[in-house]
């Protein structure tokens, strides 16, 4: 059965125009016959609205133009059904893309698109409400996330200026954490809890994850004095992190995080002001997602 393709596209990811974007799209299912429409997410029509609407013509993936947090929004939305995922990586990082081997130009995006593989794969939900496809993070990712969707400005330089900025003054926090029953205290410059295996930009956060294991990843990083910071950073871009005497990464399939205040936390890079204790759990096998053959 041929598939019928809804895009979604967030006009705003990664701060570049959609025009090339949308002709592109156009011009290549014109030219192999199929059935497809182009939705806006804008504010005044929402990713849920536009796959009610997608739903009801009978179409049966959904794709989202954008980043990370655009991904979140339609997964969000289709989770535990039939329908199938796609993506058309336009983010500042684009992690998730990445871990599925959706990398290179828009030509290879698309051609993954219509000749990839549809595999299931897990999500993750925090407070049985919030939900990620790729990454959630307390501590410091969360304390720039808040303020990058705050600042008038996108793409990554200007999440980088932000993290140099903050990580001079921002310190570890103590956590009390009780990782499938079993309870830890740990004092962290961030935990991430993570689905896929990197932030985005081949930054890996966690490169022994897997999407479709039925587990998430508890990954503490300690802040490293200034002049281990660039081996570190060596270790997140090589994928050898887990060589670090600054980080640990504990498999979970249930987590309780307990802060000593609210604060926010991010969810594929969208943040969330949240109270101080946060249950994590995996949903196995939640999403079908077109990936690399």
């Amino acid at each position: 059965m041929n598939r019928k393709y809804f895009f979604i596209i967030n006009p705003i990811s990664g701060g570049s125009s959609k025009t090339e974007i949308v002709n592109k799209i156009s011009e290549l299912m014109n030219e192999n016959q199929i059935i497809f429409e182009i939705g806006w997410w804008k504010k005044d029509v929402t990713v849920k609205q536009l796959i009610e609407k997608g739903s009801q013509s009978n179409f049966d993936t959904f794709v989202a133009v954008g980043g990370d947090g655009t991904i979140n929004h339609v997964a969000v939305e289709i989770k535990n059904t039939d329908k199938i995922l796609g993506i058309v990586p336009f983010g500042s990082g684009n992690g998730f893309a990445r871990h599925l081997g959706i990398k290179g130009h828009l030509s290879d995006y698309l051609n993954i698109l219509l000749n990839g593989k549809v595999k299931k794969i897990d999500s993750g939900i925090c407070n049985n409400k919030h939900f990620f496809m790729n990454i959630a993070g307390v501590g410091f990712d969360a304390h720039v996330s808040h303020l990058f969707a705050r600042s008038n400005s996108r793409g990554m330089s200007n999440y980088a200026r932000l993290s140099l900025i903050e990580g001079r003054t921002y310190n570890e926090q103590e956590y009390e954490l009780e990782v499938d029953g079993k309870k830890m205290i740990e004092s962290a410059f961030l935990i991430s809890v993570a689905n896929g295996s990197q932030w985005g930009n081949e930054f890996y956060i966690a490169p022994d994850a897997e999407l479709n294991d039925g587990q998430l990843r508890c990954c503490i990083l300690k802040k490293p004095p200034l002049m281990a910071l660039p081996g570190l950073i060596r270790r997140f871009l090589t994928g050898e992190i887990a060589e670090s005497k600054y980080y640990k990464d504990i498999p979970f399939k249930t987590l309780i995080i307990k802060r000593k205040s609210d604060g926010p936390v991010h969810f594929d890079g969208e943040p969330v002001l949240l109270d101080d204790t946060l249950n994590f759990s995996v949903n196995a096998n939640s999403v079908n997602v077109i990936c690399i053959e």
